[in-house]
């Protein structure tokens, strides 16, 4: 089982696809997941009516797009 990474489309679709038939446990098994995991998509996509990921912040650039683009022309004169 993978942890701490993102869901595929596939995925999603075949999660969504399986949730009427079986335990998330069983889809779990099936699809290599935890099943924490199917439970948090699943709960997700129902308070949000969408299976997307939310954006998430990250880490602020340190250079501006002007300073790369410097460093880049230095670099290749």
């Amino acid at each position: 089982m993978t942890k701490g990474k993102e869901l595929k489309d596939v995925q999603k679709g075949t999660i969504l696809a399986l949730i009427p038939l079986y335990l998330h446990d069983e889809i779990g098994a099936q699809l290599g997941i935890y099943p924490d995991a199917i439970t948090k998509f699943v709960r997700h996509a129902r308070e949000h009516d969408s299976v997307e990921n939310l954006p998430r912040s990250g880490r602020p650039r340190i250079l501006s797009d002007a300073t790369i683009r410097h460093l880049v022309h230095n670099a290749e004169s």
